[in-house]
């Protein structure tokens, strides 16, 4: 029953903002996610009782109520996916086919770091253990002034984490703002380390994403 329940809340938030895009309304219900139990405890697994990552349960059960009014919402367009897949080192075949006779061109390179999703995910394969994001959010909640505030719960010792601002000022609705997350990790920790950073504005919005770290030995497991 996952995907029609997903599903039948896109179509609410579709309802309700008709001019979001499908990455509006993924954000919208990514980021206003829970990742806690009914007695706000961490996520289990059902019959072990393992700790569970959001490997297992991505950005959480999501709430419709939250995701009308998400407050800020990690956007992407039609020519920002063209750009990933420029930055990928497919061939122009390869291309055409996912585009399916789409009219297109490489405005520029996207890595997939830069890619404006809701979570941010670094796979190591290597002895680099830090990466750098740049996510791009947009204003949704109003029209008067804000001020969103980060902050990063939940990392473990071995993942060092730094925000560029640490906070963002919205003055009107629909205003962007970009920001930096520098993502390290020791070697020779877990294979998965994870933590949520969250901009609050202190007024009952907060906008979550989870971050991973997965580190893959010598034989890519």
């Amino acid at each position: 029953m996952a995907a029609p329940h997903i599903a039948g809340v896109a179509a609410l938030l579709k309802s309700a903002h008709p001019e979001w895009s499908p990455a509006a309304i993924r954000s919208a219900m990514m980021t206003t996610a829970y990742a806690v139990d009914n007695t706000g405890q961490s996520l289990t697994e059902q019959f072990t009782g393992i700790p569970m990552s959001p490997i297992d349960f991505g950005a959480g059960h999501i709430d419709p109520n939250r995701a009308m009014d998400p407050g800020l919402i990690y956007d992407i367009q039609v020519q920002d996916y063209i750009d990933f897949l420029c930055g990928q080192n497919l061939t122009r075949k390869q291309i055409d086919f996912i585009l399916q006779g789409r009219g297109w061109h490489c405005s520029k390179r996207i890595e997939v770091e830069e890619l404006n999703y809701p979570s941010l995910t670094a796979v190591f394969k290597s002895k680099s253990r830090a990466v750098e994001f740049s996510r791009t959010l947009t204003n949704v909640g109003g029209d008067g002034r804000s001020v969103y505030r980060v902050s990063v719960e939940n990392a473990p010792p071995a993942m060092r984490i730094e925000v560029v601002p640490e906070t963002l000022v919205f003055r009107h609705r629909n205003e962007t703002n970009k920001f930096h997350v520098h993502l390290e990790v020791e070697e020779g920790s877990p294979a998965v380390l994870y933590c949520f950073l969250r901009w609050s504005d202190g007024d009952g919005h907060v906008v979550s994403s989870p971050i991973v770290a997965l580190t893959l030995d010598d034989h890519g497991q």
